[in-house]
């Protein structure tokens, strides 16, 4: 009895294990082929073909992905099997003779707002593509099955503002914000038009309002910030870039225009720490480069300024400026020739440039060699008549003459 009792209750114990096993088993399957969103919904593909939802994720996920064409592929896909299960669905609403070609313009439609969705998705991806009649055609396609659709009208917003018809932007955005009060992005983008257009107290108040609602919202940071430094409101642009810097520390564009602002403020030290910083992260980074150069001229840091501008010169040889300011770290360090062969070096590049003609006249003319003087001298004459320094150049060449 005892070893029959002992069967029975191992048989009861084994077959709930079993069982529990197989889901464990299964789970485990699942989470080998849906390891993110992309391999779900390639998985679901194969098992779901013919649902237009599959189609328009696995769409968003290529967008995501910058993968654009492949996500306008999977779009209108979604786009084709949405229609025609709506056509199978209500065929008594089609009229006899219509083509698969106007099914798009049909009264059908009024009965599957959702594809609207789809229409703004596509929208997003042509404007990815830079593409913008077609995405604007999609969004408006987006806006007739759903005119409270605040998204599509933010988005018809941005594809506005990017022709340059930034009237037609507001009004997007202000319809946008209007359907929906509480929308960061469309204020974001409202900001940004109106800077566009020289109403840069409006902008500032709508990056803010955009901030009030998503304080960690970026860009948003990123735009007021620009803005506070072209408007020379720098120790404001400094906050905004600090903020920035604490969510994403590894930004290199935040600290390259934070040490802008510094260097305005005449605070070269924390400028160059900036620059540096902005280095440690992206060595490519050659306006990075060469306002640190620019920086360590202003510091008397002469050497480091030379080393900065040749490392602008690596990565970009026709940058007629950096030739220009190392002529200016050379002949601050007294080393004439070098500073002559990088002067003239800019102006192989360009024949006309003023700034390295009217150096070359200083140095030939402090040398003594008045002809030369004069006719660098001439030259940035005949370019820029009203340059402010010709009469004082021209001063110190005739008292060596």
């Amino acid at each position: 009895m005892y070893i029959i009792s002992m069967a029975v209750r191992l048989k009861i114990e084994i077959i709930p294990f079993a069982i529990i096993f197989c889901y464990l088993l299964a789970t485990y399957q699942r989470n080998a082929i849906w390891i993110d969103d992309y391999t779900l919904w390639k998985d679901t593909l194969t098992k779901s073909p013919q649902k237009p939802r599959v189609h328009n994720n696995l769409g968003l996920i290529y967008l995501d992905q910058e993968h654009y064409k492949k996500a306008t592929l999977a779009l209108k896909t979604a786009l084709d099997k949405s229609i025609k299960l709506l056509i199978k669905a209500y065929p008594t609403l089609l009229n006899k003779g219509d083509s698969e070609k106007d099914i798009e313009s049909l009264p059908i439609l009024k009965y599957a707002p959702y594809i609207a969705e789809i229409y703004n998705n596509l929208g997003n991806s042509y404007q990815r593509l830079e593409k913008w009649n077609q995405a604007t055609a999609y969004y408006k396609k987006a806006l007739r099955l759903k005119p409270t659709y605040a998204e599509a009208h933010n988005n018809l917003g941005t594809i506005y503002n990017q022709k340059g018809q930034s009237d037609k932007a507001i009004e997007a955005f202000k319809k946008a914000l209007k359907l929906k009060p509480l929308y960061p992005e469309a204020y974001n983008n409202l900001g940004t038009t109106l800077k566009e257009k020289g109403l840069y107290q409006h902008a500032i108040e709508s990056y803010k309002k955009a901030l009030t609602l998503k304080p960690d919202y970026l860009k948003a940071h990123f735009n007021l910030a620009l803005l506070y430094n072209d408007r020379g409101a720098y120790q404001q642009a400094i906050d905004q870039f600090s903020e920035i810097l604490t969510f994403q520390p590894e930004r290199a564009d935040v600290y390259y225009n934070m040490g802008n602002a510094y260097r305005h403020l005449r605070l070269l030290d924390e400028a160059i720490n900036a620059y540096n910083q902005a280095l440690i992260i992206d060595r490519n980074m050659i306006n990075a480069h060469y306002n640190l150069g620019i920086t360590y001229n202003q510091r008397g840091k002469y050497d480091k300024a030379i080393q900065s501008f040749k490392n602008t010169l690596q990565l970009k040889p026709d940058h007629i400026d950096a030739y220009n300011n190392l002529g200016i770290a050379y002949y601050s360090k007294g080393i004439y020739q070098e500073a002559t062969a990088a002067y003239n070096q800019a102006i192989c590049l360009n024949p006309n440039f003023t700034a390295s003609h009217l150096n070359l006249a200083l140095i030939y003319g402090e040398q003594g060699d008045v002809n030369k003087a004069l006719y660098h001298l001439n030259k940035a004459s005949t370019v820029d008549p009203s340059h402010p320094k010709l009469g004082l150049i021209r001063r110190k060449i005739l008292e060596r003459k």
